[in-house]
């Protein structure tokens, strides 16, 4: 055990036997949000019981990536850190799965949310009940004490858009899909791209001035359907952005099928060695991303930062000593919730896809 982890466990118990006496400072940045205050949830166990979960929003290959950075976290630490995938990628499934951790002793859930909102109620019952909450993806998911991103909207938004001006010129008709016009990271992306494009990019044009264009349920099937359909009302399409992991393989397909490969850009987000064909056969242009192996691991340690008394804030490293790079210094932006900003992009191209995970 490195000397953070010892650290930690000894630490909690200091804070612990302190709490009672003593009232802790905020970590800096902080802003306590609907009354709770990561100072209130410091653990009493020994760190080695400690329990886990992330809930996530499907079963795509982005997932089992995120899955091994969790399950890396729990080998470091010695903790159970496990994944939880839903039966189906909506709201009702994740509620089902958080609502039956809640009855098992769970210490933290992090959640992946497709519809914050839905889950608002069962998180404010976690954390009255002391458990964790940390979310991914969710920066307006109020009932959690910390949301961990790779980067932020800004920086995300740009490269995705400075892709499609790259690949096309920056003139033509341009379509936006998203997983669900529920999912507040991919509609945040979304409008973000479609501003900057407007001021950077007069030139393109995104179909009907609305976003998104479409949605692909976080269903490949349903992406390509989708795709195939706004290809054939926009036969001068020059490029499609894509914000679900799963998106780029269907609307590739529906590209290819019309024969319009050498026309439409693709601009994707998802694990770059899944695209890696498309990629090298120049059918997707470039595939904008983090690591969600990194995602994972950085919000285990949140959680468990919480649990042993470690202060969370402006400029805290998450990085756990180069486990995870990109997250050295952490920017805390207060919005819905308190947002913890790393500085952990990746652009896959059919030049370095085969160095990428």
């Amino acid at each position: 055990m490195n000397f953070r982890k010892l650290f930690a466990a000894g630490l909690a118990v200091i804070t612990a036997a302190a709490m009672s006496v003593t009232v802790m400072a905020l970590p800096e940045g902080y802003e306590v949000k609907n009354g709770y205050d990561p100072a209130d949830f410091v653990s009493e166990k020994d760190p080695s019981e400690f329990k886990m979960a992330v809930v996530v929003k499907g079963v795509a290959e982005w997932f089992s990536r995120l899955e091994e950075g969790v399950t890396k976290f729990g080998e470091n630490y010695g903790i159970d850190a496990s994944v939880q995938f839903p039966a189906t990628t909506d709201a009702a499934s994740q509620l089902e799965i958080i609502d039956s951790l809640l009855t098992q002793d769970y210490d933290a859930i992090i959640i992946v949310p497709n519809d914050a909102s839905a889950l608002e109620e069962s998180f404010a019952s976690a954390l009255d009940s002391g458990v964790v909450i940390i979310g991914h993806e969710a920066s307006n998911l109020t009932n959690c004490l910390y949301d961990t991103e790779a980067f932020n909207t800004e920086q995300y938004a740009e490269a995705m858009a400075n892709a499609l001006i790259e690949s096309t010129g920056g003139e033509g008709k341009y379509a936006i899909m998203v997983g669900y016009t529920t999912s507040i990271t991919h509609m945040d992306y979304a409008n973000a791209e479609y501003a900057y494009l407007k001021e950077k990019a007069p030139g393109l044009e995104l179909i009907n001035d609305e976003v998104p264009t479409c949605e692909s349920q976080e269903s490949t099937t349903t992406a390509y359907e989708q795709a195939k359909q706004v290809l054939k009302s926009n036969p001068d399409l020059v490029g499609f952005i894509c914000h679900c992991s799963t998106d780029a393989g269907g609307v590739s397909q529906a590209v290819v099928e019309l024969g319009l490969e050498d026309q439409v850009k693709i601009i994707a987000a998802g694990v770059p060695s899944s695209y890696a064909d498309e990629l090298k056969a120049g059918q997707i242009y470039s595939v904008t991303t983090w690591d969600p192996a990194l995602s994972g691991y950085v919000a285990c340690l949140c959680a468990y930062d919480v649990l042993t008394g470690v202060e969370v804030g402006q400029g805290s490293d998450l990085s756990d000593g180069g486990e995870a790079p990109g997250y050295e210094s952490v920017n805390l932006v207060v919005g819905d919730n308190n947002c913890l900003i790393g500085n952990a992009p990746c652009i896959g191209t059919a030049e370095n896809v085969d160095d990428l995970f």
